[in-house]
């Protein structure tokens, strides 16, 4: 048996009627994001999409390093 580890992914999602209603000289809404764990990134774009059901933009791996103190 082989156990594969989940690793944390951040899903960047595009919202229903694509979220960019902003008029010319005023920043762009930040697109909505959901964090998940996941083998791979294809299982994590394919959860993300199924869970929220919204297409998916991207996925990124989260770091797993240690947070510096403040």
């Amino acid at each position: 048996m082989h156990i594969t580890p989940l690793r944390s992914y951040r899903a960047t999602l595009i919202p229903p009627q694509g979220g960019c209603s902003g008029r010319a000289g005023q920043s762009a809404p930040a697109l909505p994001t959901i964090r998940l764990k996941a083998s791979n990134p294809d299982r994590a774009q394919a959860a993300a999409q199924h869970v929220t059901g919204l297409p998916v933009l991207h996925v990124e791996l989260v770091s797993s390093g240690a947070r510096a103190a403040a």
